[in-house]
């Protein structure tokens, strides 16, 4: 009796174990995550203690990208430019980005010279080489495009959302073949 009390029992404690699978994790409380405007306020109260501060003057120059507030990102970038020891190629080119924005969408030569020092320290910077090939596609220079979001592919960078720029650079080679 005690042997199969003691089989059943090694037995069935690893099926057990198999059949229920992988604990359920933790759901996140959405409540407890911050809003888009709690996360400005955060970074803004930050800055009051310490506005030398190079990074948190970075991101919330991302924060008003976010919101379209493309004047206020340019000033939040341009102070983290100005309080890093060497800027680095994603201030330059979020500063870029905005001011394209700013711009009307137009690469004017501020613009590009921002771009091409973002390209001097990082020949691969993504947000750069994407305001490139995006300016590329919407001024119809689709063959351009391609081949900056070629070299964005060949980079072989990890944060690259792949997908997304496989689906811009097919489109921008369907509208390349049709005829003008």
């Amino acid at each position: 009796m005690k042997r199969v009390l003691l089989a059943s029992l090694v037995l069935s404690v690893p099926i057990f174990l198999y059949l229920r699978g992988e604990a359920p994790l933790p759901e996140m409380n959405v409540e407890e995550m911050p809003t888009h405007s709690e996360w400005m306020e955060e970074i803004q109260g930050k800055l009051k203690q310490n506005p030398n501060e190079a990074e948190l003057w970075f991101q919330l120059g991302h924060g008003y990208l976010n919101e379209q507030d493309f004047n206020s990102a340019v000033t939040c970038f341009d102070y983290a430019i100005r309080l890093s020891e060497k800027p680095s190629a994603n201030q330059l080119a979020a500063k870029a980005s905005a001011l394209y924005y700013v711009r009307s969408q137009q690469m004017t030569d501020d613009v590009q010279a921002l771009l091409n020092q973002a390209l001097e320290l990082d020949k691969s910077n993504i947000t750069a080489l994407t305001l490139i090939a995006n300016d590329h596609f919407i001024s119809f220079r689709y063959q351009q495009a391609i081949d900056v979001w070629t070299q964005l592919l060949d980079s072989q960078q990890a944060d690259l959302d792949r997908v997304a720029i496989i689906q811009s650079l097919n489109q921008a080679k369907l509208l390349s073949q049709q005829p003008k």
